[in-house]
């Protein structure tokens, strides 16, 4: 037996942990056992190393035979869960348009809403699916997917009505900017199966104000605060901060915003990372200069952000899962459904024209640029090979990948982190009297459980 190659370990003066990213799982081992099991893996064999302990280890993946190819295993994931067709998945472009104006968007935007001639071709590419699927989630994407609610509505209660049917589980969840997410709003958002929302706030109101502006230029913080206080009785709501350089610093007056709302333990707030997309020279943020990060420096910047929101009662420690393909842009039975009918296979390319697959009314009959992310591999690349962040990260955000200029952005914040992101969740799970071998997905949902109202 030998130790895999995804363990990261962590010492505490009553306890040794390990936690292994190929299959998700934190052990705790008392000190006199991990001496012996050391003792045991050096090649004593009359060390006292206790059964129990090494059939955790085997359980989670922290030892494996010595002929264990571990890539392969890792490989084989990535390829089924690629080409799983159990699983359908849409993210539906109901309005390019938008009520915003963010200096950093990735879109080139129209003011299109989806008609009832595209929703039409939707339903006929869902009910092509149902035979042979299980479960159907639709993610709800702009522009601001509101200004298109009407069509919204109609689809989702097609959705709903088909999959009960077929017995098909169906789930959706709205990435919003949060201005139309009115109480109303959310009670239908919830009537329909939309179990998560994603709202963006970047900062507190006068840097939120002047990096999410409306389009005519007035301030928008203050009307999604407001929604906000509804909302959070209806869904499960997530704030995505985008940072960069000009508004990481100003994260923490946010947070004490927040909490003094009161949204303390009822909302969750996480960074995400402004890049400057130059892919489609008409959309914002070819012309964006407000000091991106870097992959490395945003790793460090989140730390930072998380460290911050959990003080204040709005995050709780977490630790990637082990996942196959991560996302709907290297999973071949997804798709992304443009306002106007328009296919692509990435949300970042959402509004450009030279990302277009095909069309909705010939579904069946993409064109060329398919491949590109269908072929996308992971395991053809020698750093993501050598990589401890591969089983939780599998090749990252592909759209990056094949820009040269974004290339290094492709990567998830656990390649840079990984030790301090284990290191606190250690620190969580003692909180907690973790003992034995713990599921991390499993452990943080038990605690949500406990802590719920």
């Amino acid at each position: 037996m030998r130790e895999s190659r995804y363990n990261v370990w962590v010492q505490r003066p009553d306890a040794a942990y390990v936690f292994n990213s190929r299959s998700g799982a934190l052990l705790r081992i008392p000190p006199e056992h991990h001496t012996a099991y050391r003792a045991f893996m050096a090649g004593d064999t009359d060390a006292p190393c206790p059964p129990s302990l090494l059939a955790n280890l085997i359980a989670g993946l922290m030892i494996v035979r010595d002929d264990a190819n571990e890539l392969q295993s890792l490989e084989k994931r990535y390829h089924s869960s690629r080409d799983a067709n159990r699983h359908f998945a849409l993210t539906v472009v109901t309005s390019l348009g938008c009520n915003f104006s963010c200096p950093y968007c990735f879109e080139e935007k129209h003011p299109s809403v989806l008609n009832e001639e595209v929703e039409a071709h939707i339903l006929e590419v869902l009910d092509a699916q149902l035979s042979h699927i299980d479960s159907f989630h639709v993610t709800w994407f702009g522009g601001e997917p509101l200004v298109g609610k009407k069509s919204l509505l109609r689809l989702s209660d097609a959705f709903i009505g088909r999959c009960d049917e077929a017995e098909v589980r169906y789930d959706a969840s709205i990435i919003t900017n949060g201005y139309l997410l009115d109480e109303a709003t959310c009670r239908e958002l919830a009537a329909r199966h939309v179990t998560s929302v994603q709202v963006g706030i970047d900062g507190p109101p006068p840097m939120h104000d002047r990096m999410r502006p409306l389009n005519n230029g007035r301030g928008s913080f203050y009307t999604i605060l407001a929604n906000l206080r509804k909302a959070v009785d209806h869904l499960d709501i997530a704030v995505r901060v985008n940072i960069d350089g000009g508004n990481a610093s100003s994260v923490e007056e946010l947070f004490k915003l927040l909490a003094d709302e009161g949204f303390g333990d009822k909302l969750t707030v996480y960074p995400g990372q402004i890049v400057g997309v130059q892919q489609n020279l008409r959309a914002p943020s070819a012309s964006y200069r407000g000091g991106c990060f870097s992959n490395a420096e945003f790793a460090r910047e989140e730390r930072r952000f998380l460290d911050l929101a959990a003080r204040y009662g709005l995050a709780k420690p977490r630790l990637p899962s082990p996942t196959g393909a991560p996302c709907t842009a290297v999973r071949a039975n997804e798709l992304v459904v443009g306002s106007r009918g328009e296919l692509y296979k990435c949300w970042d390319s959402v509004g450009d024209q030279n990302e277009v697959i095909g069309d909705i009314r010939d579904h069946a009959s993409p064109n060329g640029r398919l491949a590109k992310w269908l072929s996308y591999d992971p395991f053809q690349n020698q750093e993501c090979r050598g990589c401890i962040a591969l089983p939780v990260c599998m090749g990252g955000c592909a759209h990056h990948a094949f820009d040269k200029l974004l290339y290094e952005n492709r990567c998830g914040t656990f390649r840079h982190t990984f030790h301090e992101q284990v290191s606190t969740f250690v620190d969580f799970a003692e909180r907690n009297r973790l003992s034995g071998l713990t599921s991390i997905t499993a452990l943080s949902l038990s605690v949500d459980t406990a802590e719920a109202p």
